[in-house]
């Protein structure tokens, strides 16, 4: 019992560790001020949607109509089935900033095809990606991203939110996406970048054609964002906005079967991340993991009063790191209050989709 009760203590001091180091990089960055802030370079925004009609709908019109001087959205049609064609030709009618095209055939299973199709066809060097489910909340966006780059830091990434919802999948959802924020944010701060999220990113045309390695990846359903980022060999090119006029909301999976396909999707990628990207992953998990196997059976049987002490310190502590985290990236209050509960719960979660994971191929994106 006294080597779990070791472990109790090495995982609670790695956890601590891990959340103090982040909130010192988050902090820090974010009173960092920008030299580029009236930058007005034309952007080029790329959406690549296959089925998109409901989405574009709602969602394309407030991203033409950012405030910015000079930019075009150009939308990828991968072959959609529905009728987003005649919605994009509808909406562009009203804006001639729209720009529509289409991958000259079908080639993969992922929208790296359409991604890339994009991104040639574009007709200027900035370029920021999102998705067809995702709307600024802001109309300084673009802006905002924009002037986050720079000579040496060509790349930026931005943070995607999920919109509220009360109900526990949202706030598993809510939970994931800030913990995963925290995660990459943190390490690109550290010239460790590791990952980007598709639905807010930058960089210039020469950025992505120098780290792309599509060609190689198209048995791959997801990752075209993660592994851009495994490509590039100076990390210290990345950089990440945390204003908050820079961020996008996206619909969340509403039942737990279409979260759970997604999520399969979204977790293929991390093992062709490398090996210190996985490494760091694998001991974040594991530490948090050994933390709340070795607390319940502590509680259970012997040094019951010294763990629950020890477990109330760590979500004390890191009760009030949530605050900072909650204020930093707009997530729901009730995170505050249920954050134990929730982490516990995407452990098992994660778990499971490990599992299935090793069982199950995603076919397409």
């Amino acid at each position: 019992m006294k080597i779990i009760l070791l472990l109790f203590l090495i995982s609670t001091i790695y956890i601590l560790v891990q959340h103090f180091k982040i909130v010192y990089l988050l902090s820090k960055h974010q009173k960092f001020k920008f030299d580029n802030q009236d930058i007005s370079d034309p952007v080029s925004v790329i959406i690549c949607a296959k089925n998109e009609e409901h989405n574009l709908s709602k969602n394309l019109k407030v991203i033409l109509n950012q405030n910015y001087s000079e930019f075009e959205v150009v939308v990828v049609d991968d072959f959609s089935s529905d009728s987003t064609q005649e919605v994009l030709q509808k909406i562009q009618k009203k804006y001639p900033r729209l720009k529509i095209i289409q991958p000259k055939k079908k080639s993969s299973n992922s929208k790296r095809n359409a991604l890339k199709t994009g991104v040639l066809a574009a007709n200027y060097d900035l370029v920021l990606l999102t998705d067809a489910d995702c709307r600024p909340l802001t109309k300084r966006w673009i802006q905002s991203m924009s002037a986050s780059l720079s000579k040496h830091k060509p790349c930026v990434l931005g943070y995607s939110p999920y919109a509220k919802h009360a109900s526990f999948l949202n706030y598993i959802i809510q939970y994931e996406t800030l913990q995963t924020a925290c995660l990459y944010f943190s390490r690109a701060l550290a010239n460790k970048a590791y990952m980007s999220v598709g639905r807010n990113v930058m960089y210039t045309k020469t950025f992505f054609l120098d780290n792309e390695n599509f060609e190689n990846e198209n048995e791959l359903t997801s990752g075209d964002d993660d592994l851009l980022i495994q490509n590039v060999k100076d990390k210290s090119q990345i950089t990440v906005n945390l204003n908050t006029n820079s961020f996008v909301e996206s619909q969340p999976k509403r039942t737990w079967t279409t979260w759970w396909k997604q999520k399969l999707r979204h977790y293929s990628t991390a093992s062709h991340y490398d090996k210190h990207s996985q490494i760091f992953l694998g001991l974040y998990h594991l530490g948090h993991l050994v933390f709340w196997i070795s607390f319940l059976i502590l509680i259970s049987f012997e040094f019951s009063k010294l763990a629950w002490t020890i477990w109330f310190t760590l979500v004390l502590t890191k009760s009030i790191l949530m605050l900072f985290y909650l204020k930093l990236f707009k997530v729901s209050k009730v995170l505050l209050i249920i954050w134990p509960i929730l982490e516990a719960s995407l452990l098992l979660l994660q778990l499971g989709l490990g599992t299935n994971g090793k069982f199950k191929k995603q076919k397409t994106w």
